[in-house]
């Protein structure tokens, strides 16, 4: 859930890594010089000098360029922009110093922009600078991309998966273009997520037929058929315009409306869940990646036709919060694009809960099938919200081979028949 910004602390500051390359190569120098030594060969001897001299080369100036560059690596660390993306758009990042007297975002930040690293990074022959930006999500996936710090122009990187992407830390790295020495100084990170990939809504979405608030919706009133001022009251946006007395608006100007309801009815409104959890059976990790994005997709593509037919829509995930309230506002599709963001592939655990919905809402679940009688987040949320209309799809996503495919649209077929035996549940199973 969207939070405090600030970098969190690393654990290890500072890591050497020998390379096997260079603990192999120091073995054949040893060797060729022992070989030489008690042979009497000067060109094994020879030969063995001058790799060690170069070795001994990487070794050195690996040292020196990470300890030149160790006041300055304390201070820095990466940013991603913008951290709200579309799966399969490209984002920039940059590297960054800080000024130990400021807030590390605040003193080398403008609002929206990075700023790159302030002075020239000093490189010397056959040793390399690299930062190192490393992404993960809940569910496993994985960004890693690597870029010279010294280049002022923005770095750039493709983000294919949607996904709400953690890190533990990121990296400035010293080697040698050999491949025997790594001076890796580990890098602060934000403590949220630092990008958020929201799905692509699919383009035929599915007809949602929850019912969304009507327990709350005003009974119509009958229009009264009269000029008397007394029967009527100023025009309130939201009013039938039917229901407007224009013959006072000729006499006055001002409108008004014959008496009935002081307020406009209500909006619907529709909470759609996506349920996170699959069935090991059914899935592989990585076909249940798949089938959540799956989920996601339809479910703001769903969202987005009800904002447009005027409901409120809100959202919610296993494991995480209903999130707020649409009313149809400009940015209202970027807001359920970055809320779908957040959902990650589990498996079925009893630790998992749909969040509660609020009363007067429609509810919708998308979930993928299951073959296992375990109980799962949405059993346990039929059962806490027993007397509420809930309307469940089944996803039977087509990833994998036939055989697999045809598996799951069987389990779905099987749970939509189960379902549907509760009293107020529309299951229903659709394929992508």
């Amino acid at each position: 859930m969207p939070g405090s910004t600030a970098l969190k602390p690393t654990n290890a500051r500072v890591i050497f890594l020998p390379r096997p390359m260079g603990i192999f190569v120091l073995l054949i120098i040893m060797l060729a010089l022992a070989a030489g030594a008690v042979r009497q060969e000067w060109a094994l001897i020879l030969t063995g000098a001058v790799f060690l001299a170069l070795w001994a080369y990487c070794l050195v100036m690996t040292l020196l360029l990470a300890l030149i560059h160790t006041r300055r690596v304390r201070r820095a660390f990466i940013r991603i922009t913008p951290r709200e993306v579309t799966a399969a758009a490209t984002v920039g990042s940059s590297f960054a110093a800080h000024s130990a007297a400021h807030g590390l975002a605040e003193a080398v930040y403008s609002e929206g922009e990075g700023a790159a690293f302030k002075g020239k990074i000093l490189q010397l022959p056959g040793v390399l600078v690299r930062c190192r930006l490393l992404l993960a999500a809940k569910d496993g996936r994985r960004i890693q991309y690597d870029f010279n710090p010294a280049e002022t122009d923005p770095h750039f990187f493709n983000v294919e998966k949607r996904g709400a992407y953690f890190s533990t830390h990121d990296e400035f790295a010293v080697f040698d273009i050999l491949g025997f020495f790594r001076f890796t100084f580990r890098l602060p990170v934000e403590n949220n997520a630092r990008l958020l990939a929201s799905p692509r809504a699919v383009d035929e979405p599915q007809s949602v037929n929850a019912r969304a608030g009507e327990s709350t919706l005003k009974p119509e009133f009958t229009i009264q058929r009269t000029d008397n001022l007394i029967d009527h009251r100023p025009y309130v946006p939201g009013d039938d315009p039917r229901r407007i007395n224009w013959k006072l608006y000729g006499h006055g100007g001002g409108l008004f409306v014959r008496e009935g309801e002081y307020e406009p009815p209500p909006q619907s409104k529709l909470v759609i869940l996506v349920d996170t959890e699959y069935d090991r059976l059914l899935y592989r990790l990585p076909q249940a990646r798949r089938g959540i994005d799956l989920l996601c997709e339809n479910a703001l593509a769903a969202a987005l036709a009800c904002v447009e037919s005027g409901m409120d829509v809100l959202t919610g995930y296993c494991g995480g919060v209903i999130q707020g309230a649409i009313h149809n506002e400009i940015h209202s599709a970027a807001e359920l694009a970055t809320a779908l963001a957040w959902p990650a592939a589990s498996p079925l655990s009893a630790s998992l809960h749909l969040p509660a919905v609020p009363d007067g809402c429609g509810i919708l679940i998308l979930a993928l099938p299951r073959s296992s009688a375990e109980t799962s987040a949405i059993d346990r949320f039929l059962n806490s919200s027993s007397s509420r209309p809930v309307e469940l799809l089944f996803l039977c996503d087509a990833s994998g081979d036939t055989v697999a495919y045809t598996e799951r649209l069987a389990a779905a077929e099987v749970c939509a028949a189960l379902y549907n035996q509760r009293p107020g549940i529309r299951a229903r199973v659709f394929g992508e």
